[in-house]
């Protein structure tokens, strides 16, 4: 009795290595922001200059980091939901 695999099969087993390839980015992502160290995975970044230092800007795939360099922030790094605004102060 041997099955065949059809187009829907095929279709779900490219979803789930797409959720699974996106989990591992994120956590190594994560793990890294933990450690002190910027994202791998960066679909877009920036650095914003201020009088007291600066502010790197990494967005990945559903989630930002901030990396402080200010004076007047006591935070280094910050990892959220891509939503996440950049501290000021």
């Amino acid at each position: 009795m041997k099955k065949d695999i059809t187009k829907g099969d095929i279709v779900k087993i490219i979803i789930l290595v797409i959720i699974i390839v996106w989990i591992i980015c994120f956590f190594i992502d994560y793990f890294r922001a933990r450690q002190s160290k910027m994202p791998l995975f960066c679909i877009q970044s920036s650095v914003k200059d201020y009088n007291d230092g600066t502010v790197e800007s990494c967005l990945g795939l559903g989630y930002k980091v901030y990396k402080y360099d200010r004076t007047s922030i006591n935070t280094t790094i910050e990892f959220g939901p891509f939503f996440i605004k950049e501290k000021t102060e």
